[in-house]
C-alpha cells in the first residue's frame, strides 16, 4: 500500500532522493529552517545472514494467527519509532505541526532527514503526512491485535488527531490513502477518520476522474500522468467507496479506471504492468515508462483481490494472480539470494539488479496475503505458498535490522547496506526510513489477521 513509497511521493516508487526533494518543496513551504544537531560515527555493516531464498529450517507462520515474531518485531519496531521518530519542528503547508521524521541514521538517530551526503541541516523541519499514516496504521493493527495491551496508547492519543487534520482535506490520486485512512477508522472506531476516507473518495471522483477517458489520474500534468500503481488502487477505491455509501457513479468510475489501465498498461507478454503512461492529446494512453517494477506488480495485484472482494467478479481475482504467477516466472526474482530485484525494462529485457527495495516485498506479501484470504472465502487452497513464507522471512530476518530495530528504504542484492552512487543519494544508506518501517509492520501484521477490514 503506491505509496510514496512512496508510492508519487511514496508510496511514487520510491526514488529515494526524487521522494525526499519532493517531500521538501512540498511540505515546507518556504518555512524558515533551523538547524538539527547531530553527532558523526563510523558506519556500522549491516552482515548478511543465510541465503534469504532459503527457508528451510525457518519457522512457519500462518496465516490468521499470532506470530511471536512479528509480536516482537512489532513492538521493537513501534518502540524505536516512538523513541526516536517524533519531530516537533515538522512543518505541513508552512505550519509548525510537529510529525515524524522522513528517516534518522540507524546507530547515530540524532542525524535526521538526511537527503544527500552531508550536512542535514537545510531539512531539519521537512514532514511527509504520509509516514505519519504509516506509523498510526501500524498502532492501530498492532493494539487491535493486542487490545490487553495498552503500552501505545499514548502514541495512539498523540498521531489519531494530527492524522485526521492531515488527511480531512487531502487531494491526491493516491488510491492507497483511502484504503488506510478507512481502515483505522473502522480498527479506532474513529468517525472522523471514516469521513475523511469518504472525502478522499470524493476527490478522486470529482478532481482526478476523466469521464471521457473513463480513468481516475494526475490531471494536473500535460499531458496527464498515469501511473498503474495509483489509478488502479484509486479505481479500487472507488468501487469500495460507492458501494459503501451508495454512490453509483464512483463504482463504474472505478471499474472502467481498472479495465482503461489493464488496456493500455499491461503488457500481456510478460503480465506485468509498464511504470508510467501519458495521455497523449488525442485522448489515447501511451507507455512512457516501460519498466516494471515488483513494488507495483504487488501493489496492482492487491487492489484487484480488493475489487473481486466488493463485486465478487472472478476475473478481477483471475487477473491478480496472473500478475503474480508473471512476477514469480520473471528474472526479476533472485533465485539464490531470495527477493526480487528493484526493476526490469519490458522493452528491452534488461533488469536492474543494483538493489531490492524493501517496499517492493512489503506489496507483494499484502498481495499474498489478501489474495489467499479471497480464496478461502471461496473454500479454495492456498496458493503461492512458498513464496509468502519467503517474503516473511525477508522481511523478519534480511530487510529487518534486529540489533536497531528498523527497515532500510532499500538493501544491496544480498542484504547489505547500500552506497548511492556519488551526487545522487545519501552515500552510506544505513538510515531507517519511517514509510518503511510502517509500512513493514502493515505487511507482517496482516499475516496475523484473520479478517482485516480493508
Amino acid at each position: 500500500m503506491q505509496r510514496l513509497h512512496t508510492k508519487d511521493l511514496v508510496r511514487s516508487p520510491h526514488f529515494l532522493l526524487l521522494f525526499l526533494l519532493i517531500v521538501v518543496t512540498a511540505c515546507s513551504n518556504g518555512a524558515p529552517k533551523t538547524a538539527t544537531k547531530k553527532t558523526t560515527t563510523a558506519p556500522h555493516p549491516v552482515a548478511a545472514t543465510a541465503p534469504a531464498g532459503n527457508t528451510t529450517g525457518f519457522p512457519l507462520i500462518r496465516q490468521g494467527q499470532l506470530s511471536p515474531d512479528i509480536d516482537q518485531i512489532a513492538r521493537d519496531v513501534l518502540n524505536n519509532i516512538r523513541q526516536h521518530g517524533w519531530n516537533p519542528d515538522a512543518v505541513t503547508k508552512g505550519k509548525v505541526t510537529g510529525g515524524l521524521f522522513v528517516n534518522w541514521q540507524m546507530n547515530n538517530p540524532g542525524h535526521t532527514n538526511a537527503l544527500k551526503e552531508g550536512s542535514d541541516d537545510a531539512t531539519s523541519m521537512m514532514h511527509d503526512p504520509q509516514t505519519d499514516l504509516d506509523y498510526l496504521n501500524a498502532l492501530a493493527e498492532y493494539t487491535t491485535l493486542h487490545p490487553q495491551d495498552h503500552s501505545f496508547n499514548g502514541e495512539l492519543s498523540k498521531m489519531t488527531p494530527l492524522v485526521v487534520r492531515e488527511f480531512s482535506r487531502y487531494n491526491l490520486p493516491k488510491g492507497w490513502l483511502y484504503f488506510y485512512v478507512l481502515r483505522d477508522g473502522l480498527l479506532l472506531h474513529n468517525t472522523d477518520l471514516i469521513n475523511a476516507a469518504h472525502t478522499i473518495a470524493s476527490n478522486y471522483y470529482t478532481r482526478w476522474y476523466d469521464p471521457d477517458l473513463g480513468l481516475v489520474y494526475n490531471r494536473a500534468h500535460s499531458p496527464g500522468v498515469v501511473t498503474p500503481e495509483q489509478s488502479m488502487t484509486a479505481g479500487a477505491a472507488l468501487i469500495n467507496a460507492g458501494l459503501r455509501w451508495h454512490e453509483s457513479a464512483w463504482v463504474q468510475a472505478g471499474k472502467s479506471t481498472l479495465a482503461r489501465v489493464t488496456q493500455y498498461g499491461l503488457d500481456t507478454r510478460a503480465h506485468l504492468f509498464y511504470q508510467n503512461l501519458a495521455v497523449s492529446y488525442g485522448g489515447t494512453l501511451q507507455v512512457t515508462n516501460t519498466q516494471a517494477k515488483p513494488t507495483t506488480q504487488g501493489a496492482i495485484a492487491e487492489a484487484l483481490v480488493k475489487a473481486y472482494d466488493d463485486t465478487r467478479d472472478q476475473s478481477y481475482l483471475h487477473e491478480a494472480r496472473q500478475i503474480l504467477h508473471g512476477l514469480f516466472n520473471s528474472n526479476l526474482m533472485d533465485h539464490q539470494d531470495g527477493g526480487m530485484y528493484f526493476a526490469k525494462d519490458l522493452q528491452t529485457g534488461q533488469v536492474n539488479k543494483s538493489y531490492k527495495e524493501t517496499r517492493a516485498h512489503i506489496h507483494v506479501l499484502i498481495a499474498l496475503v489478501e489474495y489467499n484470504n479471497a480464496l478461502r472465502t471461496l473454500g479454495e487452497p492456498a496458493q503461492f505458498q512458498s513464496q509468502e513464507q519467503e517474503m516473511l522471512n525477508l522481511l523478519t530476518r534480511h530487510f529487518y535490522q534486529e540489533q536497531y530495530h528498523g527497515y532500510f528504504y532499500r538493501m544491496t542484492p544480498t542484504y547489505h547496506v547500500y552506497v548511492s552512487v556519488p551526487g545522487s543519494g545519501i552515500g552510506y544508506e544505513d538510515f531507517f526510513t519511517t514509510e518503511a518501517m510502517g509500512s513493514a509492520l502493515d505487511a507482517l501484521q496482516q499475516v496475523e489477521f484473520a479478517n482485516l477490514p480493508f
